[in-house]
């Protein structure tokens, strides 16, 4: 993990920006899948099952952001000086970070949803139809569009809709 940034906690209450064309993002294509993700349309955690944002979160209740932060440069340089053969593609696939960034950020932000009685957690926000970069701007925490440095996986702790 990145050593210079800290997991952060920010709360989002009244900052969250809805838009459920975020839903549909999971639709574009990139490297290696012309139409998109794999799992749109087959996982329960991806749109069109998971529902709304709206239907299981209360959006006039208490929200947070959990940022985990990866130092994805620290990570390409290692990747390159174990394997010099491989392309800056390759140095920085997500296959080979991304599990490990998932398991802290699920462990922490279940920590911090524990201290908040009766919170629930979505580990992919934006599949629910948050706009997590304009909502991260919102609150002073930038994220980088196409992560060449630094990333951070974000999760969702908010009260429930009832």
């Amino acid at each position: 993990m990145d050593s210079q940034v800290d997991i952060q906690v920010v709360e989002v209450t009244g900052k969250l920006r809805v838009d459920m064309e975020a839903r549909r993002w999971c639709l574009l294509p990139y490297p290696g899948h012309s139409k998109g993700c794999p799992n749109f349309g087959k996982r329960r955690t991806c749109p069109p099952m998971v529902p709304e944002v709206g239907h299981l979160f209360d959006l006039s209740g208490r929200m947070w952001f959990v940022f985990m932060p990866f130092d994805l440069g620290a990570q390409a340089a290692k990747m390159r000086g174990r394997h010099p053969e491989w392309s800056e593609r390759q140095a920085r696939n997500c296959l080979y970070w991304q599990g490990t960034v998932n398991k802290a950020l699920r462990m922490y932000a279940t920590f911090f949803a524990s201290r908040q009685p009766g919170s629930i957690v979505t580990y992919c926000p934006e599949a629910m139809g948050v706009h997590v970069f304009d909502t991260a701007e919102a609150v002073g925490v930038p994220l980088e569009r196409v992560p060449m440095r630094l990333v951070r996986k974000v999760a969702m702790v908010g009260d429930p809709h009832v």
